[in-house]
């Protein structure tokens, strides 16, 4: 099978928490690196604490992340470090609980001295205030609402945000083909029902139809009826099923759609079908459209390159590192050290904070789209790359690496 990645986490998307700045009023470059006395900063060494889920419900699809920060972090330290200094890091396993990622998050600041934290949880709601009143940089997966809420808290994409919808969604369906739709939401806690409610505005918003008074459509597997959901779409004349959750929560739905002779023009959703629910369900899944806020694994990319090679050497537990949780935390990690490198030779946590958020132009090495840490703070991302399941549903095919809607009014 070629290329299948296996899936961590529900949508994609990721990003570090981290702080900087400069600790004087002096010039950057024009500070002696020894004299820098920030929490966590010494001559040789700045200290960063991990959290992510290793244990749990949700230990499956986060646990990959350790290995994507360690292999970023592993190629910056090879070169020296950043302005002379190694990133040195203690992980932290939050369990998948609010408490717990308060209790670990204090711990690596209070006691280990943390100067920023990487999270990889869909709980870091838990320490978010905190973090944000101990003006501790935090980078990570955008998996809560709250990472559009504390600005010390940095991530590439945004799937659950306060912010503007955007037409992207919409704008996709309706090139291909789609003109009534239904959007299905699942309990599974890492299938934000906040993306599907910024799912539906995107369909309304480009004139693509859904039912107005039951927009959302709650399915759970193995509780609720497929089939009948199935009849429902036969009964509307839908042709298009859009979920802002992960291709596993709709799998079941899809197959009784297609069996009662529903003709779906597009099925799409946050996340791609792993090699077990391709197997599982195969031709079924042909042609199901998931989208990703970065380059995805299937494109040739100088960037996707160094990643691999990263991984191959710092991380070889991981015999596939195709895994969206695990290039999510690389790319956090990179933007750790790219805030490290705005601080200047003297970084403190809140100049690492404001100089990070000066930064229009991050692409990660060409992974994601250029970013603007201060317009798109908060906000969903208008161009995602679009991917399919090929007709052989047995592996992808992009449709589009940068597919760009635009922000709608409300």
């Amino acid at each position: 099978m070629s290329r299948v990645r296996r899936i961590g986490g529900a949508a994609v998307v990721s990003v570090l928490l981290v702080a900087l700045a400069a600790c004087t009023g002096q010039p950057r470059g024009q500070v002696d690196a020894s004299s820098c006395a920030s929490p966590g900063v010494t001559d040789s060494e700045v200290r960063v604490g991990v959290v992510y889920t290793d244990s749990g419900a949700l230990s499956a699809p986060f646990a990959p992340a350790r290995a994507g920060f360690e292999a970023r972090l592993a190629v910056e330290n090879e070169k020296g470090g950043v302005n002379g200094r190694r990133i040195v890091y203690q992980p932290r396993d939050d369990g998948g609980s609010t408490a717990g990622n308060l209790a670990v998050s204090r711990d690596l600041v209070a006691n280990y001295g943390a100067f920023a934290i990487l999270q990889s949880s869909a709980t870091t709601s838990g320490a978010a205030k905190y973090l944000a009143d101990e003006k501790i940089p935090v980078i990570g997966i955008s998996a809560e609402e709250v990472w559009s809420s504390y600005r010390n808290m940095f991530a590439f994409a945004y799937l659950a945000s306060k912010g503007l919808p955007v037409d992207t969604f919409g704008r996709f369906v309706k090139e291909h083909g789609g003109t009534r739709a239904m959007v299905i939401g699942t309990s599974t806690r890492l299938t934000g029902s906040d993306l599907n409610s910024h799912m539906v505005k995107s369909l309304r918003g480009t004139g693509v139809q859904i039912d107005e008074a039951n927009p959302v459509v709650e399915f759970l597997p193995g509780v609720t009826s497929a089939a009948r959901l199935a009849q429902r779409m036969v009964d509307q004349k839908i042709d298009t099923v859009v979920s802002g959750g992960a291709a596993a929560d709709i799998a079941e739905v899809v197959s009784a759609a297609r069996n009662a002779g529903v003709r779906l023009k597009v099925v799409l959703t946050a996340t791609a079908p792993d090699a077990a629910l391709l197997e599982q369900y195969g031709q079924v899944l042909a042609g199901l459209v998931f989208f990703e806020p970065f380059t995805p694994f299937e494109s040739e990319n100088p960037g996707l390159d160094a990643y691999h090679k990263a991984m191959a050497r710092h991380a070889p537990e991981i015999s596939d590192p195709n895994q969206t949780v695990a290039l999510a935390a690389y790319i956090n990690a990179d933007m750790l050290i790219r805030g490290l490198q705005e601080a200047g030779p003297c970084p403190t946590r809140q100049g690492f904070i404001d100089r990070l958020r000066q930064v229009h132009d991050y692409t990660a090495g060409g992974l994601v789209p250029t970013t603007d840490f201060e317009a798109d703070f908060g906000q969903l991302r208008a161009c995602y790359a679009f991917v399919r399941v090929a007709a052989d549903a047995k592996h992808f095919e992009v449709i589009d690496p940068n597919y760009c809607g635009t922000r709608l009014s409300g």
